[in-house]
């Protein structure tokens, strides 16, 4: 059974019956919430059930409400409107790795990421080595130049020559220097493979900031790894997986004293 009920516990209220998102959790001739064997197939083990029931009556796949954790206070309005304001890419870094202290609860918080479909099929990579940096780097420019050379680079980036000479000198124009990178990838028949790695790495991006850590956005370290398999065999990649996001982190070397201001957006 993937749903049990502790009898003692469950006041028979409804919430987790009302709040299951593939309505399969159902009231049992007794009126306890139950799943019936043939439709336990449908269940996303998203936990919904179980979070929401208040007397902590329920199991779900084998976790029970005493593992979950209790929410604390959130954030003021204003204090999350900051951190979103405050949010820099940061293309400084400073030459260090972070502490395990702060690498662990951002790894951590990867599992609470929510997914299309709640597909918790998504891989993540996290360089947290700068030797590993080095080989990407390293494997990154060499590949750069030889796109140069060969003219290929013209056709994937017309505007390439912005960067010529600092390419051509061995300049780290990918992934500036980070210490860190975390790569996203999801299997090529998720339900929302292109949003999952985006939505993840967002939560992790803004997690991150609050710890003082800075973050970038590496578009072209995506393709970096898709087009060069001496790169992607390092992430040891599932069979059947593609990219979807690269983020690079670490300690900045940069601060900003002020936020900007930015032009609003067209909102109808």
């Amino acid at each position: 059974m993937i749903i049990q009920v502790d009898p003692n516990r469950c006041v028979k209220c409804g919430a987790c019956v009302k709040d299951c998102i593939v309505e399969i959790l159902k009231p049992g001739a007794d009126g306890f919430p139950a799943v019936a064997p043939e439709l336990e197939r449908y269940c996303l083990n998203c936990q919904h059930c179980l979070a929401v029931c208040p007397q902590g009556a329920l199991t779900c796949h084998g976790v029970t409400a005493g593992q979950c954790p209790v929410p604390g206070p959130l954030p003021e309005p204003e204090k999350m409107l900051d951190l979103i304001r405050q949010r820099r890419s940061i293309r400084q870094f400073r030459d260090e790795n972070l502490s395990p202290e702060i690498m662990q609860p951002l790894k951590d918080s990867l599992a609470w990421t929510p997914t299309g479909c709640n597909d918790h099929r998504l891989f993540f990579h996290i360089t947290e080595d700068r030797s590993e940096m080095e080989f990407f780097r390293m494997e990154t420019g060499r590949m750069l130049k030889l796109l140069v050379r060969t003219g290929i680079m013209r056709l994937i980036y017309p505007n390439y020559h912005r960067y010529l000479q600092e390419i051509m000198n061995g300049k780290d124009v990918i992934f500036r220097n980070a210490p860190h990178l975390i790569v996203a990838a999801t299997p090529k028949d998720a339900p929302c493979g292109e949003a999952d790695p985006w939505i993840a790495l967002s939560y992790f991006d803004l997690l991150a900031q609050s710890y003082g850590v800075g973050t970038c956005w590496c578009g072209f370290g995506v393709y970096a790894f898709r087009w060069n398999a001496r790169l992607r065999k390092r992430l040891n990649l599932p069979r059947g997986y593609k990219i979807g996001a690269v983020l690079l982190f670490g300690k900045p070397a940069v601060q900003y004293p002020r936020a900007t201001r930015p032009p609003q957006f067209e909102i109808q």
